[in-house]
């Protein structure tokens, strides 16, 4: 009566597990939607939230599935695991898995092309940024990692509390990278998820009617609290780190200005960063800042000991410069709009600034106007500045002892790429004075094929302003500003003459105007630029202008007399439609070099991969009892075979047909209960054989025998219950094997008795 107790009990404990298992899957899937709604703001687009949704979902109820149908609780994370491959195999292989799902060596070095470009363009781009393939790679495969992180620890671990740590980590990155930080509700949504989960785990464990309303009252009450708190009290405010979205732009702000400059060169519209208007005879580079610390993987201003700037004071004397050189002053008046920079822009070299608001200080090496507790937006001023305008013969005969302040400008980094210093020697090889290696050296990167860029670099891994960026830029002869800026002062380092790099704009578009009525300059997003400056002793710092389309080439770099120089690039007419993208970019009519649109194929083929691979999970149960089935039955066939074998394989196969095999009962009883569901088939005759041949196992003298007839007794009693199972019956023993379960499991199905 207790065993009859006891089978009777086992189902509804089985039953109840399948329940849980689908019940934690449907917290763990309100976890996934929650963390989904942090995310937003990130990438452009709804595209990346279905694919985030779906993958993470399509692993959750597989995971709740393989459960459900019997296998091992530990075993499915590695299952999982599997599919994960196969979906990021599908999706991002290009073709390299076989048959589209496994991965290779080949798939695995795409998938880390895919990374490296992700961290480059995280790098580059602001938020939201363009859904580009390579986010999508990292949301699939975040997808991925989420859901198998919530599943392993909160069901085949049993620990739902540290799922916590997974969502914690997926909630910094909108905390850290979206401008106005993580949103409040996105944050309850996800603690109210969390709470859900470990309620979910409680219920499933316990088998008393669940009474959730108090566990959800202080749940509630406590995210609340929370949500209140880091709204209002002090210190708690709401923030993330500052964004390039369409509302301004930011430089100088980072470690990495030419890497910000970047970023905003990329921006699908311009964006008007300033107007100005001078009483100079053309427009003016508006510098920001000279980077002249170069640490081998970015050019950096080097901070120094600086002077408080005063309303109209002198600033200056400009380092270096001589009485000999022509100079003209002028007066620029400036109007910040949508650009934010802790960095003053100027025609240079400044000599006072007058209508600043905050405080501010400038260098006396360079002459850079920095911010002390303020910065560019919203200022109106006047700068008076200084026109140079040094003859080529002064810069031929420029000579002498190089001041040691300014040495330090030629230091380059151990371990430098020779193509930098054998393409500096090889363009100026026919040089003989600085002043003709200088030229040379720009007049290198306009002869001789390179193309004005800014996604080549992007969309093939190199951009940046680093050395081994530099070598690649110079090796694909396509980039931007940035990369001509700094190859062409690395490489004049490498020649020992000093330089440095410029940030700032280019002279901007005019409306025009009369020489009394000076016209309005408008500056964009567009004219952000960089130039490299070259120091001749006895002159100063020189500006020159390698970067190919954008700009105009200073004249004293050309030593007869040239026509006037071209008007820079981005002068167009200020009622000219912003550009979205510059026209000279080849990678922006030829599309990328690494990654390809993907067909309209793509997505059936997609869904057809990730359905084998579901398919291919669930036949593992089923494979790996027909392989166990056939170890025993070879077992049997040599010589050694014991009748021991025999009775796991038939108390496994009752069970997988849904019978009852307790471990109490005796072979003699079970034997029996299986004589009367074969009778009047050759499997009666066969189990009495079994039966009897266990008997003389366990109690008789020891004897060698040769154990081959047990096989085939086995196989014809295995084939008579199988028969009168029926097909329904045999394709749920074959697809559900619960035999595969620990010993302590019993069969899932409502017990069965021959008698």
């Amino acid at each position: 009566m207790a065993t009859e107790s006891l089978a009777l009990a086992v189902p509804r404990v089985a039953a109840r597990r399948r329940v849980g298992y689908w019940r934690l899957t449907g917290a763990m899937t309100l976890q996934v939607l929650a963390i989904s709604y942090a995310l937003v703001g990130l990438i452009q687009g709804f595209g990346w939230w279905f694919a985030l949704v779906g993958t993470a979902t399509l692993v959750l109820v597989t995971g709740a599935g393989l459960r459900s149908l019997g296998v091992p609780r530990g075993v499915v994370p590695v299952l999982l695991l599997v599919e994960s491959a196969a979906i990021m195999t599908a999706a991002f292989g290009r073709g390299t898995g076989l048959l589209g799902l496994i991965p290779t060596p080949a798939t695995v070095a795409g998938w880390g092309q895919y990374l490296q470009q992700a961290m480059l363009s995280i790098y580059q781009q602001g938020t939201p940024a363009e859904a580009l393939p390579e986010f999508l790679f990292l949301v699939v495969g975040g997808g991925c990692l989420l859901a198998l992180m919530l599943d392993t620890l909160a069901v085949a671990i049993r620990t739902p509390a540290f799922t916590a740590l997974a969502v914690a980590a997926v909630l910094v990155v909108p905390g850290a990278l979206l401008g106005d930080g993580l949103d409040p509700f996105a944050l309850a949504a996800s603690a109210a998820a969390y709470l859900w989960l470990l309620r979910s785990d409680v219920r499933t464990r316990r088998s008393a009617t669940p009474r959730p309303g108090a566990a959800l009252s202080v749940g509630a009450s406590a995210v609340a609290v929370a949500v209140i708190l880091a709204g209002t009290a002090p210190g708690f405010e709401q923030g993330g780190a500052t964004s390039f979205t369409a509302g301004g732009i930011s430089i100088g702000g980072t470690v990495t200005p030419l890497v910000d400059l970047g970023k905003d060169l990329r921006r699908p519209a311009a964006v008007r960063a300033l107007t100005y208007t001078t009483n100079a005879a053309n427009g003016q580079y508006l510098k920001l800042a000279s980077l002249d610390q170069f640490t081998g993987s970015v050019w950096k201003h080097r901070e120094r000991d600086t002077n408080r700037l005063t309303d109209g004071a002198t600033i200056g004397p400009v380092a270096g410069l001589s009485d000999a050189v022509k100079t003209t002053k002028i007066s620029t008046t400036i109007e910040i709009d949508q650009m934010t920079s802790r960095w003053l822009p100027a025609p240079a070299p400044v000599q006072s600034v007058k209508g600043l608001n905050g405080t501010w200080s400038w260098d006396p090496d360079d002459l850079t106007i920095g911010g002390i507790n303020s910065t560019t937006q919203g200022q109106r001023y006047t700068a008076t500045s200084l026109v140079l305008q040094p003859t080529a013969d002064q810069l031929k005969a420029a000579g002498g002892i190089v001041p040691q302040d300014v040495q330090r400008d030629l230091f380059l980094p151990p371990r430098m790429p020779q193509i930098i210093q054998q393409t500096a020697l090889e363009a100026t090889k026919d040089a003989l004075t600085e002043y003709d290696k200088a030229v040379a050296l720009q007049d290198y990167f306009r002869d001789n094929g390179f193309v004005y860029s800014t996604q080549t670099p992007l969309k093939q891994g190199f951009d940046g302003d680093g050395a081994r960026v530099i070598a690649r830029f110079l090796e694909v002869k396509s980039g931007y500003c940035v990369h001509y800026a700094s190859a062409m002062a690395l490489m004049a380092r490498t020649l020992g003459i000093p330089s440095r790099v410029a940030e700032g704009y280019l002279p901007g578009a005019t409306s025009g105007g009369t020489a009394s009525n000076p016209g309005q300059y408008t500056v964009t997003s567009d004219d952000l630029h960089a130039w490299p400056e070259l120091y001749f002793a006895g002159v100063g710092w020189v500006p020159f202008e390698p970067t190919v389309g954008r700009g105009s080439v200073p004249d004293y770099t050309r030593p007869q007399t040239d026509a006037a120089a071209p008007a820079p690039t981005s002068t167009s007419t200020s009622g000219a439609a912003p550009k979205a993208l510059v026209p000279t970019d080849p990678a922006n009519q030829t599309g990328s070099a690494t990654f390809t649109a993907q067909s309209t194929a793509q997505p059936l083929a997609t869904g057809i991969g990730v359905s084998l691979l579901v398919i291919a999970a669930l036949l593992v149960p089923a494979v790996w009892r027909r392989l166990r089935r056939r170890r025993r039955l070879h077992e049997l066939n040599d010589e050694w075979g014991g009748a021991t074998l025999v009775w796991d394989e038939l108390r496994d196969t009752v069970r997988d047909l849904g019978w009852s095999a307790p471990p109490t009962e005796t072979p003699r009883v079970f034997a029996g209960r299986i004589a009367v569901a074969v009778a009047g088939t050759p499997g009666e005759d066969a189990v009495k054989r079994l039966l009897a041949e266990l008997e003389r196992d366990a109690y008789g003298p020891p004897t060698r025998r040769w154990a081959g007839g047990l096989a085939d007794d086995l196989t014809a009693v295995v084939a008579a219950l199988e028969a009168q199972a029926g097909a329904a019956l045999r394709i749920k023993a074959l697809l559900l094997p619960v035999s595969l379960l620990p010993a302590g499991w019993p069969s899932a199905a409502r017990p069965r008795s021959a008698a």
